[in-house]
């Protein structure tokens, strides 16, 4: 069991305000802190080196590449649903 947080944090919506500003890189960066935390506090582990390869070779892409792909495609979705 986690101990009790005593202390105050930042609004949600302070934070979220905050991340907007970031730039692309830097949204990209906090997303794979944030993977690497959740596989820490779910057990899991990142893929070793020989699995990047196995994978690697099924035509993948590593994580910063894969994040582009989605957020490129995300984009485009939202052009198209929405027109912006």
């Amino acid at each position: 069991m986690k101990p009790k947080v005593t202390e105050s944090f930042m609004p949600l919506t302070e934070l979220v305000s905050l991340l907007k500003e970031l730039s692309y890189s830097e949204k990209l960066l906090l997303l794979h802190f944030l993977v690497t935390e959740l596989l820490k506090d779910s057990g899991l582990s990142p893929l070793s080196a020989q699995d990047h390869d196995r994978v690697a070779s099924q035509g993948l892409y590593d994580s910063f590449e894969a994040a582009a792909v989605l957020a490129k495609a995300l984009a485009e979705e939202e052009v198209a649903t929405y027109g912006r």
